[in-house]
């Protein structure tokens, strides 16, 4: 086990939080780094990422495999929770951000990161997760190639290639965006400003502030029991048997249905990138008040699946199509850079309903090694239109990899008598060996019009 999983190992069974302590103290530079840059120098925005970030690794640590890159995790959380947090500053503020005004300086490195630095973040995203994985943990966490070959379970030798490797692929993406940087240059300018300079205090602010806004919140899809256990272990461990032996499963039916999903099973896909609608308003041209705002932001254990919900990814049908509605026929490259037996889609139908069988979208799977698989969308049998109407004559789909994950309402639907609805679709991986290396969302252009919640591969 590497040290970050002894840390967290602790943190988790024993409720340690000096544990967490030294967690949030060797991986801050990292993420406030990454904060710092996606704020656009903006420190005090910077910190409230930070904080939102390590706030999640302590609600969801329970959740993380063992064997996880933890230094990968937080980056990606990082860019996630900063994407979210400056649109946020964005409509409160109703301008653009001020730009962050970096000091002057003669150094070649510092020169050349200042070109650098605005497209950083999304050539990162385009690496592979090794790669990526290799580039956070030698230059923005500073570990030398030893502490490297240990992370990723590999010697040292091949430790220095694959970041060397994973460091000129990185030049070649920054070189197609428009900035010609050697690699030795590239280098040389991470090495000098990715580590940010932050107040001495902070990580440790940090630290104590997640673990309160954690227990308050409560860690996804666990009951609050479990969260007293997990930060009180010793204390609080025959209350915690008592209240489970009285409530049992039913308490826990009552909050998602099903009972705790285990650790390290699944796996969440970031959809940000792709989302064109919204929770809280209607993204549907013809209702003014058709949402899914009682379906809730974050993450949801949906009959026992984990799911990242933030948005709508909606797709075009005949029908919007021939009224004009600007909808996507396909959205491609859905980044993905793991192995798993099963791809659970969170999903449903708006428009109009086909007639039974009638194909209206495909999930197609992008191999590391160039292989791709397709499986298609059916009218009844995978998918059904999101509103359920009380006299309609089916009311669930016939096919046996679909349930209905999720049922409530808005105030267009309630205004016609009917309730709304998602789908879990859970397609069979049949290279589950091979990493899945992009997903791609495309409709068939049939008369209904497909749309995607969230994306969940099940290891």
């Amino acid at each position: 086990m590497t040290e970050d999983s002894i840390q967290l190992h602790r943190f988790v069974e024993k409720g340690d939080e000096e544990a967490f302590r030294e967690l949030v103290g060797r991986h801050f530079n990292l993420v406030y780094g990454t904060a710092l840059r996606q704020a656009n120098g903006d420190a005090s925005l910077a910190e409230d990422i930070t904080q939102t970030v390590f706030t999640d690794l302590a609600r969801k640590a329970p959740l993380l495999p063992r064997e996880i890159i933890l230094a990968g995790w937080l980056y990606e959380a990082t860019r996630f929770a900063a994407a979210k947090a400056i649109r946020s500053e964005q409509r409160r503020r109703a301008r653009e951000q001020k730009a962050f005004s970096m000091q002057d300086t003669t150094s070649d490195a510092l020169l050349d990161w200042q070109q650098i630095k605005p497209l950083l973040d999304a050539a990162m995203e385009k690496l592979s997760r090794p790669d990526r994985n290799a580039v956070l943990l030698h230059y923005f966490e500073g570990k030398d190639y030893r502490s490297v070959g240990a992370a990723l379970g590999l010697s040292d030798d091949a430790a220095q290639k694959r970041v060397s490797r994973a460091l000129d692929k990185l030049r070649i993406i920054l070189t197609r965006g428009g900035v010609a940087v050697s690699v030795a240059s590239l280098a040389s300018s991470l090495n000098a400003a990715t580590i940010p300079s932050a107040p001495v205090s902070l990580p440790l602010a940090v630290a104590k502030t997640s673990l309160a806004k954690a227990a308050a919140m409560g860690p996804p899809g666990w009951t609050t029991v479990f969260v007293q256990h997990l930060l009180s272990a010793k204390t609080k461990l025959a209350v915690a048997g008592l209240l489970i032996l009285l409530f049992g499963c039913g308490a826990t039916y009552l909050i998602y249905g099903v009972h705790p999903v285990e650790s390290g099973a699944f796996m969440a896909v970031d959809l940000s990138a792709h989302f064109n609608g919204g929770l809280d308003k209607s993204w549907t041209p013809a209702y003014g008040n058709n949402y899914l705002a009682a379906l809730g932001e974050g993450r949801r254990i949906l009959k026992r699946v984990p799911f990242e919900i933030h948005g709508v990814v909606q797709l075009q049908g005949a029908e919007w199509k021939q009224r004009g509605y600007n909808y996507p026929e396909t959205v491609e490259g859905i980044r993905v850079g793991a192995t798993g037996h099963k791809i659970h889609i969170l999903h449903a139908n708006s428009a109009i309903a086909d007639p039974p069988g009638t194909k209206v979208a495909s999930v197609i799977l992008h191999y590391s090694d160039g292989d791709q698989v397709q499986f298609d969308i059916r009218q009844g049998v995978e998918v059904l239109d999101w509103w359920e109407w009380p006299r309609a004559p089916v009311k669930r789909p016939t096919g046996t990899n679909t349930i209905v994950a999720w049922t409530g309402s808005n105030p267009a639907a309630e205004h016609q008598g009917a309730r709304i609805r998602l789908f879990d679709t859970v397609f069979v991986n049949p290279h589950a060996e091979k990493e899945i290396q992009s997903i791609d969302y495309a409709s068939a252009m049939a008369g209904a019009a497909p749309f995607m919640v969230a994306l969940t591969i099940e290891r």
